[in-house]
């Protein structure tokens, strides 16, 4: 039995209209009844009414209209289920259309003369799903984008109310002026609450840049967003260029003609690395073998087919589009570490072939790994231990005796020659990967504590699964399950001896905002393209402690692949380099982007992951606690003000030294001073100008020291209308405030902490000083929070 239900309570005529309404029951037999509605004028459905169609069709006659009020909480609705039709002139109803079905349903939304249907599945609930299309530009909702995004449309997005559903974004005209590939296409949503457009996770797009789809993978949660688009994503894929049917052949010496990404390229001979990089859109390889180079490139839209080997040297990439595409060849790649390494140093491997369990075998007496070698005397069995990392409530380091692609592992050099001796700085070791490779979708577990969100154990070691770099930004955009941070070991520090940790957690951190130098030593800049062979550590946040990452070939790029261990363009930015007496130290980064915020935000923000004996950090304001590598701050105002914390292992007085560097946009030029504020001293300095020395024996410094742009942050702290006097005489220390003093802390001219007296919340303070002669600096707290500083010098009697 088919059903007509229908529900046209609070129908309201539009002014000076007609509207009218035909109902036609035929019945077929005794088990079917057809039902039809058709519309013969202009229909308007106001606030809080409803017009509601169980099943058959809705038919416009000519110039037929259906319209809807569009106020925000108490709209008009026409409702359909989601076997009903829509025929005739009119074909879309100007307002909200929606259903209370669980089964999908295109609902026939539109504005004046613009048919945009959008087509929804709702998720469980009793609402239903109502949408409504604008003839307006996306940007009218708001014009801020998060890195997901990179383009709205010029005109059209939804409002979409109601349960939960699963969201279909449909086309029927060209879209080339958002993207030339519909693979670049996203659902993108208006968050409310971080007042931004951004990408919603979506399926693969189907049909062509004239007309198709795009649905998002899961039900969208739509009280978060205000409205809808289709946009060009910001993780942006290399295009799929189509064949041109043509076939370009390599003869063994020369190419007949020279293939273009839409040319199949044949090799009927060997290929040399004299005859450099080239592109295809697919590569036959027949039995012959390839060799690449440093810096040299095979870039293939599709397959790589044939039972060739492609011999490859550290820096040489493979690099394939499409995810489809056949598995490559087989590759014989030898990748090198950089020079200067030491015996017990641990480097973060990963591996570009596919999963071979018995690829480290180790050799029973001497546990070596022969397939390592010392680049020099070409000596085996370079490294001796081989371990992986758990995360999770369980994890821990483990024994590695697989090559899971995408999983990270660590090996340690072995004490020989040269590697035995802290003054080999020229050196490396050679490792070779020989297997079929990686390509398209790679999945890999990560693990992380929900219940303590600082734990080392949320943290997972993955690596670059290819035979080419990775853009780690797009990593990271497409896994918002991990925290928006790769961080990348390099054992700038000779470790100590076997079976001794590192004194230094020698990271590179990289965001979005840029990258820290490990351990503010030496001058490498990471620049977001990891490198085959590179493992990496990235941190988790899924809710349930378990979940995965992904990489796929969106995120290989070709070349780049020479950081093993992209600024993005000018960004206002600078670092600072902590240095300690006894060699420890860190670097942090400070950088001013729009799209950022003062809280936490994620792929900008890196927290510190080091466990330095001593490390600079900074903090925001939105989120004190959290302990800074990189701190991503909204566009740059010279009234902003940057916290600063030094963290220490140990109570012992030190010597530190903070210096700037790598000064960008607006600070390149020192037209912006950069002025260290010492709280304690009362003291700014243009570091400009030089490093600023001081000394600590607190190990969690917070409130010292600040970054500044004008001296104009002083000004708001009365220091000297408290009527302070204090004076030194006779190894005594006397202070008379006309406030009550809560406390007294006196420093010596480096800043280091000397002593400290109770104020007892009187007006005056005496105490013996048995200190030696010289400058003092002497803070007094009141009990009204404010305070005053005077320095003082105490001579000999």
């Amino acid at each position: 039995m088919v059903q007509l239900k229908i529900n046209i309570s609070n129908l309201m005529q539009q002014k000076n209209s007609f509207f009218g309404l035909l109902f036609l029951l035929i019945v077929l037999n005794s088990n079917t009844i057809v039902a039809q509605v058709k519309n013969y004028g202009a229909m308007y459905i106001k606030d809080g009414g409803s017009f509601y169609l169980n099943s058959g069709s809705f038919t416009f006659g000519p110039s037929s209209t259906t319209t809807t009020s569009r106020t925000t909480n108490t709209f008009g609705k026409m409702l359909l289920n989601s076997d009903v039709s829509v025929l005739g002139a009119g074909l879309f109803t100007d307002g909200f259309v929606g259903t209370k079905s669980t089964s999908y349903i295109t609902l026939p939304t539109g504005q004046t003369t613009t048919y945009a249907p959008i087509g929804v599945t709702k998720a469980t609930g009793i609402n239903g799903v109502y949408a409504a299309y604008y003839v307006a530009a996306p940007s009218s909702v708001g014009a801020t984008l998060a890195s997901t995004v990179s383009t709205l449309p010029a005109t059209g997005y939804w409002e979409v109310k109601g349960d939960d559903a699963t969201l279909t974004m449909i086309w029927s005209s060209s879209i080339t002026s958002l993207t030339n590939s519909i693979a670049n296409l996203t659902v993108a949503g208006y968050n409310t609450s971080t007042s931004k457009w951004e990408a919603i996770e979506s399926g693969t797009p189907t049909g062509s840049l004239t007309s198709g789809t795009i649905a998002t993978s899961a039900a969208v949660t739509l009280s978060n967003y205000s409205a809808f688009t289709l946009a060009k994503k910001g993780v942006i894929c290399a295009e799929l260029v189509p064949s041109s049917e043509l076939t370009r052949t390599w003869n063994g010496t020369s190419w007949d003609t020279t293939p273009t990404l839409a040319d199949a390229a044949v090799l009927s001979g060997n290929y040399p690395s004299t005859a450099g990089s080239f592109v295809c859109n697919s590569l036959a390889i027949g039995t012959n073998t390839i060799t690449l180079i440093d810096e040299q490139t095979i870039e293939v839209v599709n397959g790589i087919t044939g039972s060739g080997t492609i011999t490859m040297s550290s820096q040489a990439s493979i690099s394939q589009r499409n995810d489809a595409s056949t598995i490559e060849p087989p590759i014989a790649l030898t990748k090198s570490t950089r020079t200067g390494m030491y015996a017990y140093d641990y480097i973060h491997w990963g591996s570009p072939l596919l999963s071979n369990p018995n690829y480290f075998s180790q050799l029973a007496t001497a546990r070596a790994y022969n397939n390592a070698n010392t680049a020099t005397s070409g000596d085996p069995g370079a490294f001796d231990r081989n371990y992986k990392f758990i995360s999770g409530a369980s994890g821990g380091w483990v024994t590695n005796t697989t090559t899971d692609p995408g999983v990270g592992f660590i090996m340690r050099i072995k004490s020989q020659t040269p590697f035995s001796s802290v003054a080999n700085t020229t050196d490396h070791i050679n490792l070779t990967f020989t297997g079929a490779t990686n390509n398209g979708l790679v999945t890999v577990p990560i693990a992380n504590v929900v219940a303590d969100p600082s734990s080392d154990y949320n943290f997972n070691l993955l690596a670059n699964p290819y035979p080419s770099a990775i853009d780690a930004d797009k990593f990271l955009e497409y896994n918002t399950n991990l925290d928006g941070v790769v961080y990348i070991w390099k054992a700038q520090t000779a470790n100590p001896g076997a079976f001794v940790p590192y004194s230094l957690s020698d990271y590179i951190a990289y965001t979005r905002a840029g990258s820290t130098t490990e351990s503010g030593i030496g001058s490498t800049v990471f620049n977001g393209k990891i490198a085959t062979g590179q493992g990496f550590v990235v941190k988790a946040m899924t809710t349930s402690g378990t979940g995965t990452a992904f990489f796929n070939n969106c995120m290989r790029v070709s070349g780049n692949n020479d950081q093993f261990y992209k600024t993005n363009g000018i960004v206002d930015r600078y670092k600072l380099n902590l240095t300690g007496t006894n060699g420890v130290g860190n670097q942090i980064l400070v950088a001013y982007m729009p799209e950022t915020t003062l809280g936490y935000d994620r792929m900008y923000d890196a927290e510190l992951n080091s466990v330095s004996a001593a490390q600079l950090y900074s903090t925001t304001e939105d989120a004190p606690s959290i302990k800074l590598a990189i701190n991503a701050r909204p566009a740059f105002e010279t009234t902003d003000i940057v916290s600063l914390g030094l963290s220490k292992s140990n109570t012992a007085s030190e010597n530190f030294t903070i210096a700037i560097s790598n000064k960008e946009g607006v600070f390149a030029t020192n037209t912006i001073s950069i002025y260290l504020l010492d709280t304690v001293l009362n003291t700014y300095h243009n570091l400009a100008l030089g490093n600023y020395s001081f000394s600590s024996n607190v190990t969690d410094l917070k409130n010292r020291f600040k970054i500044v742009y004008q001296y104009s942050y002083l000004n708001n702290i009365d220091f000297e209308s408290n009527n302070v006097v204090a004076t030194i005489n006779n190894d005594a220390i006397k202070i008379v405030a006309s406030l009550p003093i809560k406390n007294v802390s006196i420093y010596d001219i480096s800043g280091r902490l000397v002593t400290e007296i109770k104020g007892n919340n009187q007006t005056t303070s005496s105490s013996s000083f048995p200190f030696a002669e010289g400058i003092y600096i002497v803070k007094i707290t009141f009990t009204n929070g404010t305070f005053a500083t005077q320095k003082l010098a105490k001579k000999s009697n």
